[in-house]
């Protein structure tokens, strides 16, 4: 919930575009995130796109692998165009 606030503060402040970023096991509360703004507090938001990516991590023990991403590009409003979109921000989910 506290993404889902952070996501409404930063649309609210003037920001046009949010990207939404989480890596791993919080994939799904990024999914999550998105799908609850949507239904429940900002009606007109758009994705616009979504990314999906892995990056290569060493963990703790020294082993080497792989671990999943995922970027949600989210735009409020109705009927902006790209040009009239203010500098995205971002909220990754942890």
């Amino acid at each position: 919930m506290n993404y889902v606030t952070a996501c409404v503060t930063l649309f609210n402040s003037g920001n046009g575009e949010v990207m939404v970023r989480a890596r791993g096991q919080t994939i799904e509360k990024a999914i999550d995130t998105v799908q609850m703004l949507r239904r429940s507090f900002i009606k007109n938001v758009l994705i616009k796109t979504i990314t999906l990516g892995s990056e290569d991590v060493t963990r703790y023990d020294g082993t080497r692998g792989n671990i999943s991403t995922i970027e949600i590009l989210l735009s409020h409003g109705e009927g902006e165009t790209s040009s009239e979109l203010a500098e995205d921000e971002s909220v990754e989910a942890e």
